[in-house]
């Protein structure tokens, strides 16, 4: 998965959550589409940084499966 499409699903997924009012907006202010895309872009940011410790981790032997 590219990372433009994968943007994409949790842009989708961060605005149902916010328009089906899973997440309560209790800030003062509004809620836009791009507060919506920084947030997707930080989502995006972490699940790489998750994603380069783990094969880090991984040749560096750090991980042991057992």
């Amino acid at each position: 998965m590219n990372r433009d499409k994968a943007k994409v699903i949790l842009y989708d997924a961060i605005f149902e959550a916010f328009d089906e009012h899973e997440l309560e907006n209790n800030r003062s202010g509004y809620i836009g589409d791009k507060t919506i895309d920084l947030m997707a872009e930080a989502a995006l940011n972490v699940l790489l940084a998750v994603e380069d410790s783990y094969k880090y981790m991984k040749d560096e032997e750090v991980l042991k499966w057992k």
